[in-house]
């Protein structure tokens, strides 16, 4: 990755989006202190992506295009997004939409999901934790949920469900589709997300070379299974990611601190990057001054040993993308400069 400045060993990664995609702003924060933008395949078309690419590229920082792997979105709903979920009120998960008249609202969450694996009880989690649904019916192509946490859903949400309800997939189609329409264009990492263990890497490096790829991989960690793997998933990777928002809705978030230690250690220890990520200043999508606590996290992770420390939707979306940049900057240059 390509360092910004001299004076900081700590890199940040910024996640390009509708509030920092023009070329001037690209620009503007990558004199502030980026050193690698990301840009989230999951959104957008690829001749967007490759726009972004593009410039991101020509204002001299490294870029990073993240797959959607397998995680799984929001694809609909009926009544159509945004959709206002209440306490206690049901609703129906499906693969697709059903030509039956609905007695419930109905959301919509691909074909990958094997409804049978689902259990009555089992917690569904979308928009990162957010709502919270309990399946209280499982059906053959489909499980009515309550809602226990209300909350308004939007296009795109993540939906976390039981990993036995997923079908594994070593590389999905829509990445191969990714790589192949983005071939030739000039970004050095991809990101693998939801890595559960090493095949996944050796399979995207498989696809990579018959590509006449060279790219470095970066395995996001976002579940239990790629904690319990990950050493074997480093082993094959060229650096790990800590994805903590995936991560805090697949297992307690008490547990979020210790486990971000341990895998930035693996990280060091293996001698590859190692980075932290989301919500590092996430209250900066709204206002111009980060909370202590989250200053705090951004200093908690330069000292632990972290290579980068990553922005998502502060960048993305947010009021104040640059705000966000300079304060992380700043952060981590006075944070190293007492760590001498």
């Amino acid at each position: 990755m390509k360092s910004s400045s001299n004076s900081r060993k700590t890199q940040i990664i910024a996640t390009l989006g509708p509030a920092s995609r023009t070329k001037n702003m690209i620009l503007d924060l990558r004199k502030r202190g980026v050193d690698t933008f990301r840009i989230n395949l999951s959104h957008g078309s690829a001749d967007q992506h490759k726009k972004l690419i593009r410039r991101a590229a020509e204002s001299g920082a490294d870029v990073l295009i993240d797959l959607q792997g397998e995680k799984i979105r929001v694809e609909g709903a009926h009544p159509s997004l945004p959709l206002d979920l209440n306490h206690g009120e049901s609703v129906c998960l499906r693969a697709t939409r059903s030509e039956k008249k609905p007695s419930h609202p109905q959301i919509w969450v691909g074909e990958r999901v094997d409804f049978s694996k689902l259990s009555i009880g089992n917690h569904v989690l979308l928009d990162d934790g957010n709502i919270v649904l309990r399946v209280t019916k499982v059906q053959r192509h489909g499980a009515i949920c309550v809602v226990e946490s209300p909350g308004r859903l939007l296009p795109r949400k993540g939906v976390a469900l039981p990993s036995k309800a997923l079908e594994p997939v070593l590389l999905t189609e829509r990445d191969r589709l990714s790589l192949e329409e983005l071939k030739g264009e000039p970004f050095s990492w991809t990101a693998a997300s939801f890595v559960r263990n090493a095949k996944q890497i050796k399979a995207l490096r498989d696809h990579l070379r018959s590509m006449g790829s060279s790219l470095r991989i970066m395995a996001k960690i976002e579940d239990s299974d790629g904690v319990q793997h990950a050493e074997s998933i480093l082993n094959v990777a060229d650096g790990l990611l800590v994805a903590r928002g995936d991560l805090g809705v697949s297992m307690p978030l008490y547990e979020l601190p210790f486990l971000q230690k341990k895998l930035v250690a693996l990280a060091k220890r293996k001698k590859k990057p190692g980075v932290v990520a989301t919500q590092m200043l996430e209250s900066m999508i709204k206002h111009q001054r980060p909370t202590r606590a989250e200053v705090t996290d951004v200093a908690n992770a330069v000292l632990d040993g972290a290579s980068a420390v990553m922005l998502s939707a502060e960048t993305a979306v947010g009021k104040y993308p640059r705000e966000a940049v300079e304060m992380m900057a700043k952060v981590i240059a006075y944070t190293e400069k007492k760590m001498k």
